[in-house]
């Protein structure tokens, strides 16, 4: 019996192989992402010291008709700015937390945030009251003694005037060096309820018991779990994720955060970004920096990986890396190049995320990085033909919408196949009008007509026949 993927009309990226069932001449491509300019630099006093500044852990999201921003000022501050268009920032004197003598600054909390590592999300729950439309989660005190810390929950009506949602932690801490970093949580329109993906840290072999500082420590690779509530106060309990590249719940490589998030276009797939540290890999002793006097001496990246609503999985398809650190001495140092959590629209066809540079340095800054719409990685075809045949789709929707680019050498058509891989007549391969150009929303036509109403919710393949091409994402419209 042939496996039927229900896509019904959602879109469908290519950062995967969920939807390939062959694939000969053409391969999944990773996009690296264009420099957007300065998003914020981190130049103020409560931003920085003598040494540069610790500023960490962003989180940018939309909000209406503002972008909105949360990030960790120097090392007990939570930072906010904000954009009309996700491209310029300015920061706000708020007027809320004195700092040296002056409240003419743009934190939001002071000492009374009760550790590190805060995240804030705009909370689209139809049932999110009006209070609570922002909410944040940041982790407790390290208790070096329990090998973790718990996790406390806030709120705000307004995006600045935030208040702990309650004194006792939203979700105690469970595993070992459990919320040591940034920890997203978000409410999830495909699964009706909310997610958190969290840090925690995990062995060679698996998860570590209780005595893990005991265990050495080039053994303990950080890691993510994941849990679910329909409240944002009662959890599940954390299951460990695993990853497609190792097969286990052990990453392939040291993953300090994780910056998961629903993509904005397709709410099922879940976009990670997290920041891959390489311990000891130093480019230029004589650069070291690092504030209160630590420097991990690693350099790190990075990532793209992909999970979808419901799973307990990380898709690693692409390896290599999203960020790199680039052109100088600056980034090759610890702590630099991790992502934001959160990707924006920024144009009619562009998305942006952002990434951490100079840490620890005086220049320090916040870069926005862009990348076309929907455009982390497509399926690709060089010069010379390639094709690709998906898995059987059971579709609903009247014609087929691609997100497609090609050089004016290249040309994708498309046909469609019964489940059997049998074309479908008046749909096939010589009845394909093709496609050239370079499109965000481009319709399939055969001879003449996009309708597919004929076979719109029969399991269907879509075969593609491609050169010079790229195909970003892909949804049977209604």
């Amino acid at each position: 019996m042939v496996d039927i993927v229900h896509l019904g009309s959602n879109r469908e990226l290519f950062v995967d192989n969920y939807l390939i069932d062959n694939i000969s001449g053409s391969s999944l491509k990773l996009h690296e992402p264009l420099p957007g300019g300065v998003a914020i630099k981190y130049d103020q006093p409560w931003e920085t010291n003598d040494k540069g500044s610790g500023s960490f852990y962003t989180s940018v999201f939309e909000d209406g008709n503002l972008f909105r921003m949360y990030y960790r000022g120097d090392a007990t501050r939570v930072c906010y700015a904000e954009s009309e268009d996700g491209i310029n920032w300015y920061k706000p004197n708020l007027g809320l937390v004195e700092d040296e003598g002056s409240d003419q600054n743009n934190i939001i909390m002071g000492l009374k945030c009760p550790g590190s590592g805060f995240s804030a999300f705009l909370d689209s729950n139809p049932n999110s009251t009006s209070d609570q439309r922002i909410k944040g989660n940041a982790h407790g005190v390290w208790q070096k003694e329990n090998n973790y810390a718990h996790l406390y929950g806030f709120s705000t009506p307004d995006a600045t005037n935030w208040i702990q949602i309650k004194d006792e932690p939203l979700i105690e801490g469970s595993l070992p060096n459990h919320w040591d970093a940034q920890n997203s949580i978000f409410w999830s329109e495909a699964e009706q309820q909310y997610v958190i993906y969290a840090r925690y840290m995990v062995g060679p072999d698996g998860l570590l018991g209780e005595n893990f500082r005991k265990v050495d420590e080039k053994s303990r690779i950080r890691s993510t779990a994941r849990a679910t509530s329909p409240d944002f106060e009662n959890w599940s309990e954390f299951v460990p994720m695993e990853y497609s590249d190792t097969d286990s719940i052990t990453p392939s490589a040291q993953l300090y955060t994780n910056q998961t998030t629903s993509y904005f276009r397709a709410n099922h797939i879940y976009i990670s970004l997290p920041g891959r540290i390489f311990f000891k890999k130093i480019k230029n002793p004589k650069i070291l920096r690092a504030i209160d006097d630590v420097d991990l001496g690693d350099c790190s990246d990075g990532v793209l990986m992909t999970t979808r609503a419901g799973s307990n999985r990380y898709d690693f398809t692409f390896r290599e890396s999203l960020l790199r650190p680039g052109i100088g001495d600056e980034n090759w140092t610890t702590r630099n190049n991790y992502p934001a959590c959160g990707v924006i629209q920024t144009g009619e066809a562009e998305m942006s995320i952002f990434v951490q540079r100079h840490y620890s340095q005086t220049s320090a800054y916040l870069e926005r990085m862009t990348l076309r719409l929907d455009g982390f990685a497509s399926l690709n075809a060089g010069y010379d033909e390639g094709q690709m045949i998906t898995k059987a789709l059971d579709f609903t929707g009247n014609k087929l919408e691609l997100n497609y680019s090609t050089s004016a050498a290249g040309r994708i058509k498309v046909e469609m196949l019964d489940e059997s891989g049998t074309p479908i007549e008046g749909y096939g391969i010589d009845d394909c009008d093709g496609l050239i150009g370079d499109e965000i929303s481009g319709y399939v036509s055969w001879n003449g007509s996009t309708d597919l109403s004929k076979i719109s919710g029969q399991p269907t393949r879509v075969r593609f026949v491609m050169n010079d091409a790229d195909i970003y994402s892909l949804r049977f419209e209604n």
